[in-house]
């Protein structure tokens, strides 16, 4: 397989010339073939190369769907939609869904996903849990509405310009083929990343590199453009702009994943493995109030997940389960909250047209003074 997509995009190389790192990445992760997220089997879990937060248990989207709830209350519509884009096998809008459906709880389901195999996975899953469920291809293709966008691990799978600033001159890695091999290469950065470097005023220290997402900007916008009222979650790994550019991060934080193994180098194994950067938060906020939307809260997994009432699932849970069971229950779910999960993943709240200020998944700990 890469050895398949290794010819294609070298193919290309050799007839436009060097690529920008963010073709390079899209190839690798979303050809319509070889693409690694185009496989219907995500190798997700333990068997997989890494783990999401919904793989862990199903008591994360039941704790966010209280959250939600709280959202729905402060919303005054008969009519409300949950947007889900990068839903993957459909676990978190299931686990959503049937709190929802066990609490009355009556909703429609827009997922934005243009892949007819991920469909079919997707709509399996939810079908039972919710009023309609909506499928659409694009951003672009949603109506105005008000409701909840939520999504997990979306912005960190969108392919990414690589900037280095060198001797104080601003460059854009660009990736060659050269005997045999992937090559990066440093050339002037294009005016459309430039303009969108001093457009979010994106200062990069001398001798760093990091990674900008203009198309995760696209994407946000299309999204909460079409949202008349109501609010926007989002669930990632990732860091404020000041953490960016932290001394240790120098080097960016581009990242591959094979087999639950962290490796530095895009290059090989072409098309069979993640490749992921941290998302800036400072910027995703940003994008959100130039749209309109106030920005609610950002905290830590841990906290979220405590403020919105994992503790009363779990007690929930212990009265479910025989002992032997709820202890290895307890085990998966510790991961959510204990483990680096509980650290590593940040929810950010944006909100528009409510009146409503505080929510209780920020209510223990609220970093978005830190934004």
């Amino acid at each position: 397989m890469g050895k398949k997509l290794q010819d294609i995009i070298s193919e290309e190389i050799a007839q436009s010339g060097p690529i920008p790192f963010s073709r390079f990445m899209e190839r690798c992760l979303y050809h319509p073939q070889f693409g690694y997220y185009r496989k219907t089997y995500l190798p997700i879990g333990k068997s997989g190369d890494f783990y999401t937060s919904p793989c862990v248990h199903s008591i994360f989207g039941h704790t966010i769907a209280r959250q939600i709830v709280e959202f729905l209350d402060t919303i005054e519509d008969n009519n409300i939609f949950l947007i889900e884009a990068g839903a993957g096998r459909g676990h978190l809008a299931r686990d959503i869904g049937e709190y929802l459906k066990n609490n009355k709880i009556d909703v429609s389901l827009i997922i934005i996903e243009p892949h007819k195999a991920f469909r079919d996975i997707q709509l399996s899953e939810v079908k039972d849990f919710f009023k309609e469920v909506i499928f659409l291809n694009s951003p672009e293709d949603l109506s105005p509405i008000k409701g909840v966008f939520y999504c997990n691990e979306l912005f960190d799978s969108f392919p990414v310009e690589i900037i280095e600033n060198l001797d104080g001159k601003i460059y854009q890695v660009y990736v060659d083929f050269q005997e045999g091999v992937f090559k990066e290469v440093l050339l002037p950065v294009s005016d459309g990343i430039m303009n969108f470097i001093n457009f979010w005023d994106i200062k990069i220290p001398d001798g760093f590199r990091t990674e900008i997402c203009p198309s995760a900007e696209s994407f946000y916008k299309n999204i909460l453009s079409n949202i008349k009222e109501g609010f926007s979650l989002i669930i990632d790994y990732g860091y404020t702009q000041e953490e960016f550019f932290l001394s240790h991060r120098r080097k960016g934080t581009l990242m591959c994943y094979k087999s639950h193994l962290a490796d530095e180098n895009p290059y090989e194994l072409v098309g069979e493995k993640d490749i992921t950067a941290h998302i800036n938060f400072s910027l995703i906020s940003k994008i959100g109030e130039k749209a309109g939307f106030d920005t609610v809260g950002f905290t830590d997994q841990q906290y979220f997940l405590m403020g919105c009432g994992i503790l009363e699932e779990i007690e929930l849970l212990k009265n479910s389960l025989s002992q032997r069971d709820y202890e290895r229950e307890i085990a998966m779910i510790k991961n959510l909250i204990l483990n680096s999960m509980g650290y590593v993943f940040k929810f950010l709240c944006q909100k528009k047209g409510v009146s409503k200020t505080s929510f209780k998944g920020f209510s223990i700990r609220n970093y978005r003074k830190n934004l």
